[in-house]
């Protein structure tokens, strides 16, 4: 047999891989980053709630609709605005809120606007706590809770309003007229639903809060005995009609209770300042010679109590107290005090020359700033002191001297 002729075999040359180039565009780029923030923003919040709890899905949704508003950055501080038309200003979280004529607004700390929410009310009263806010229309019958970014839900009651407070956990008492008795205490849940109403036969309610929890409500009431005035401080538990506690306060006028934990409340008035702990008085602050002249709680349940040294206007001395009612520090003050705040870590006390940032751990001057005669708030926010004016807010180093 013939061989048969073999073809000789070619090499293949080998086939080169081309590389695939991925581009992004710019502003898929931005949309990526933004996704990145609310992603690592989302897994904070829920480290967090599973580190402390009260955190709900609402909450979350708060929290990433503000960080898909604050994406960017504002114009920067002094912020200039019309004054006049502001009625109540407050920092909620580390932001700015300002409650004009008609609308709600929230500045970050780049003076961004987070949100422009319009109202209706005539005399709005701000209570913030915790990222949410209570406003509601002092004399009136209306009331709202919001967010930074949007308005949770409002509502319209049947008589008069007289006072609000919100809690940590966004439980909202209303103090308000009602039908047949003096003044009626109403809270509310995060729902909208009534879950605790109690009627006062005789007396005005004055001032309420919630506590932290959400389990203990405080009401301070006033009244008029044989030509004498006097206050009574009720404190609740939501599952129980009747107060577990009463305190009577006679020929004294009590202005404001609120809570500085679950079960310890400070209680203000015109000559009374007093810690409470559960069903007694831990503490009894002396104004027998410096009288009671403000009083400020944070957030975060720091109390700055201003005394009028030998009832003078000038001569001032604050008390600043922790959670637990026990005290931090004492510092006097020269010149009239117009404002107080505190975040917990730095007190800001406004006079009327200068805003003064203090220390909570030392009592030291940490900061200051000469101020304009017209500045009529101080505002405190980690690392940023805030001072609203007639016509504009200023932001200050709350660690630092601020000559410039």
């Amino acid at each position: 047999m013939e061989e048969r002729n073999k073809r000789p075999v070619k090499k293949r040359k080998p086939v080169k891989k081309k590389k695939i180039k991925l581009t992004v565009s710019a502003k898929n780029a931005k949309t990526l980053k933004l996704l990145a923030i609310i992603l690592v923003v989302l897994l904070l919040i829920i480290l967090a709630a599973g580190q402390f709890g009260g955190v709900t899905f609402s909450t979350i949704g708060d929290q990433i609709r503000t960080s898909i508003a604050g994406f960017g950055s504002g114009d920067g501080y002094p912020y200039r605005m019309n004054g006049v038309e502001i009625s109540d200003a407050g920092v909620t979280n580390s932001d700015l809120m300002l409650v004009y004529d008609d609308t709600v607004k929230v500045l970050d700390s780049t003076a961004k606007e987070l949100s422009n929410l319009n109202h209706d009310y005539d005399h709005p009263v701000l209570s913030s706590n915790s990222g949410r806010a209570l406003i509601f229309d002092e004399g009136a019958k209306k009331f709202r809770v919001q967010s930074k970014t949007k308005v949770l839900y409002e509502k319209e009651l049947e008589y008069m309003i007289l006072t609000g407070a919100m809690g940590k956990d966004g439980t909202v008492a209303i103090g308000s007229r009602t039908k047949d008795a003096q003044s009626m205490l109403t809270v509310y849940n995060t729902k909208a639903e009534e879950i605790f109403v109690w009627k006062c036969a005789k007396e005005n309610i004055i001032s309420c809060d919630v506590s932290d929890n959400g389990k203990y409500f405080a009401v301070t009431v006033l009244g008029v005995n044989n030509g004498s005035v006097y206050s009574k401080v009720h404190i609740f538990n939501k599952n129980d009609e009747e107060p577990k506690a009463t305190f009577e306060y006679v020929d004294s006028a009590v202005s404001s209770v609120q809570f500085l934990s679950n079960e310890t409340l400070f209680v203000f008035g015109n000559n009374i300042c007093e810690v409470i702990k559960g069903d007694k008085v831990k503490e009894k602050i002396d104004v027998s010679v410096n009288t009671p002249y403000m009083l400020y709680i944070s957030d975060n349940n720091t109390a700055v109590l201003v005394l009028s040294k030998y009832s003078s206007t000038t001569q001032k001395i604050i008390k600043v107290f922790n959670k637990s009612g026990s005290e931090l520090f004492t510092q006097e003050i020269n010149g009239l005090i117009k404002s107080v705040s505190t975040d917990g870590k730095y007190t800001g006390v406004l006079t009327d020359e200068q805003v003064q940032i203090y220390n909570n751990r030392n009592g030291k001057l940490c900061g200051s700033a000469d101020v304009n005669t017209d500045a009529e708030k101080v505002m405190i926010s980690g690392r940023n002191t805030y001072v609203y004016s007639v016509d504009k807010i200023d932001k200050y180093s709350s660690v630092s001297d601020n000559k410039d």
